[in-house]
């Protein structure tokens, strides 16, 4: 049974939030320093200090999400996720699969940007970091999905074998999602 200093966080999870708490805390800062000091705000800098404090809302939530998501079965998460069995063979159609997830989430990242422009110009700076903000954590969830079902492959194996699949896999999800943002930008 591990320690758990703050709700559902250990030690490394309370110095990550105490971190990132802090962190926020000083981009907000900065922010009001600048308005009270006569700085002009544009809307992109309004547009940046909504969309990190809503990211950092998604993260302060994650606990909750947690605790939530520990209401619903395992064999319910597996059988939506289809996680293969122990002694499934690993094909071809689990790398298709996984590069297909992996494309679809950079088509999101695509569409953010394309459509987050037009979002902000015509409805403002608020409507669009919050519509930014849903297709952001809706890119990383399915991007996050598609690699756990992708690892799993592979867990029956050792360790370092896992643990390179993993990180491999990792590299291949970020290149995606940089390429998507890398071609609407």
């Amino acid at each position: 049974m591990r320690k758990k200093l703050i709700g559902e966080y250990g030690i490394f999870e309370s110095s990550v939030a105490i971190f990132s708490f802090g962190f926020f805390c000083y981009l907000n800062y900065l922010f009001f320093k600048g308005v009270y000091d006569g700085g002009v705000v544009t809307e992109e800098i309004y547009f940046m200090i909504v969309f990190i404090n809503l990211i950092g809302l998604v993260v302060v939530s994650l606990p909750f999400l947690t605790r939530k998501a520990e209401g619903v079965s395992n064999e319910k998460v597996r059988i939506f996720l289809d996680l293969p069995d122990k002694d499934s063979k690993f094909t071809f159609s689990a790398i298709s699969g996984f590069l297909g997830d992996q494309a679809l989430a950079a088509f999101l990242m695509s569409l953010l940007i394309f459509t987050g422009k037009q979002v902000f110009e015509s409805f403002g700076v608020v409507i669009a970091a919050f519509y930014v903000v849903a297709l952001f954590v809706a890119a990383i969830v399915l991007g996050c999905l598609s690699l756990i079902r992708f690892i799993t492959h592979f867990a029956k194996h050792h360790g370092a074998f896992y643990a390179l699949a993993a990180i491999l896999s990792t590299g291949v999800m970020f290149a995606f999602l940089n390429a998507g943002l890398r071609m609407a930008a």
